[in-house]
C-alpha cells in the first residue's frame, strides 16, 4: 500500500478476515511490506493480549470476546418445563403410560435423544412427543422421509397422522406445526425457542463429527427444547456416532427389539441430567400398532429374577430357557 500503514487500519483488516487466517496472505492482499516492522509488532501485541492466537506456522485465529454471564439475575427461571412423555391412547383416551414425567426433569434448552433399531418405534416415540407438547411450544418437524420425491407430504405420514386420531393436528383452521423435508446441515434450519424435532440425523461416513452438530443444534434451540432421533444398530448400546452422541443429550432415550421374534419394543432409559428418583436403566416394554401410528400396552419390565437377565437357566450340563421370562430376560414389575 502507498499510504503509511497504521495499527488502526491493520486490525481492520484483520477484522475483515476469516476466524481462521493466514499472516502473510493478509499482508500480500493489501500490499504491506515484508519487513513492515508495524504489522509484526501489531500482530505480536495482537497474541499478546489474547485477542489472536497463533494456532499453526503464520496461521492465526481471531479470540472470540465473552461477556460474563449473569449468573445472579433472578428473572431467570429456574423451574423445569411441564413437558409430556408418550402414552398409550385407545379410541382417544389414555391407557397406559411410561410415566417418564415422574422421573425426570426437562428445562429450557435441553435436547431429548432418541436412540433406536430400525422399526422398532422410534419415530412413534418421536411424533408423540411432539404431539404431546404442541400447547408447549410452536413446533417445527424435520424429515427427508415425510415428504415425497415431488415435495409433496407422504401418504405414509399422512396415514399416520390420521391414525394418531388424540392429536389435533389442525386449531382454527392452522396447522399446528411446521414439516421442512431436511436431510442435512440439521443446525441450519433449527428455530429458536421451539420445539425441534428432527427425525432423523443421518451422517454418512462422518459420525465423528456427530457430537459437533448436536452441539449446534443445542446451541440454537434457545429455551425450546431439542428431539432427536439417531438410527441404532442391532446389540448396540449407542446410536451411530457412538458414546459422543450422549454428550449433549439432557435425556436419553434407547429403543430395541423385545421377545422372541421381536414383535415388540423395549424402551429403556439412559442418561439423564434432572432425574427426580431413579431413571436411568429404567425399562417399559410396548407394541407399535395401527401401522407405526400409535403406542399400545406399555408396562414397565425389570431383570427376571431367575436367570437375571440372561434368559436361561443351567439344568445338569445343558442351559434351558428361562421359565419364568420365557427366554425374554425380563419380567414385567409388580
Amino acid at each position: 500500500m502507498t499510504e503509511k500503514l497504521t495499527t488502526e487500519q491493520l486490525k481492520h483488516f484483520i477484522g475483515l478476515e476469516d476466524d481462521e487466517f493466514y499472516v502473510d496472505k493478509l499482508r500480500t492482499k493489501h500490499g504491506i511490506a515484508p519487513d513492515c516492522a508495524l504489522f509484526h509488532t501489531t500482530i505480536s501485541r495482537l497474541v499478546d493480549s489474547r485477542e489472536l492466537k497463533r494456532i499453526g506456522r503464520g496461521l492465526y485465529r481471531k479470540v472470540k470476546k465473552l461477556e460474563p454471564v449473569k449468573w445472579w439475575d433472578d428473572k431467570i427461571s429456574v423451574d423445569p418445563i411441564p413437558f409430556r412423555f408418550p402414552r398409550s391412547y385407545d379410541d382417544g383416551v389414555e391407557t397406559s403410560s411410561f410415566g417418564i414425567d415422574n422421573i425426570v426433569e426437562v428445562f429450557p434448552g435441553d435436547m431429548v435423544l432418541i436412540s433406536g433399531q430400525s422399526n422398532y418405534g422410534k419415530t412413534a416415540i418421536a411424533l408423540s412427543i411432539m404431539a404431546e407438547n404442541l400447547d408447549l411450544f410452536p413446533t417445527l418437524l424435520m424429515g427427508s422421509e415425510y415428504t415425497a420425491t415431488d415435495g409433496k407430504i407422504s401418504p405414509k405420514f399422512k396415514r399416520r397422522m390420521k391414525r394418531m386420531n388424540w392429536v389435533e393436528w389442525m386449531r382454527d383452521g392452522e396447522p399446528r406445526f411446521q414439516l421442512l423435508p431436511v436431510g442435512g446441515d440439521y443446525e441450519d434450519y433449527v428455530l429458536q425457542d421451539h420445539q425441534n424435532v428432527i427425525d432423523w440425523i443421518s451422517l454418512p461416513g462422518d459420525y465423528f463429527l456427530i457430537d459437533r452438530v448436536m452441539k449446534a443444534i443445542k446451541d440454537r434451540v434457545g429455551n425450546g427444547v431439542a428431539v432427536v432421533v439417531l438410527q441404532k444398530n442391532k446389540d448396540q448400546e449407542y446410536g451411530e456416532g457412538g458414546e459422543r452422541t450422549e454428550r449433549y443429550a439432557d435425556v436419553s432415550i434407547k429403543i430395541d427389539a423385545f421377545g422372541e421374534g421381536g414383535l415388540e419394543s423395549l424402551l429403556t432409559m439412559g442418561k439423564v441430567k434432572s432425574p427426580k428418583g431413579r431413571a436411568t436403566g429404567r425399562m417399559w416394554a410396548f407394541s407399535v400398532v395401527d401401522w407405526g401410528a400409535n403406542l399400545h400396552n406399555i408396562r414397565e419390565m425389570v431383570k427376571c429374577h431367575t436367570c437375571w437377565g440372561k434368559g436361561y437357566v443351567r439344568s445338569g450340563q445343558n442351559s434351558i430357557r428361562c421359565s419364568s421370562c420365557n427366554g425374554k430376560k425380563y419380567t414385567e414389575k409388580t
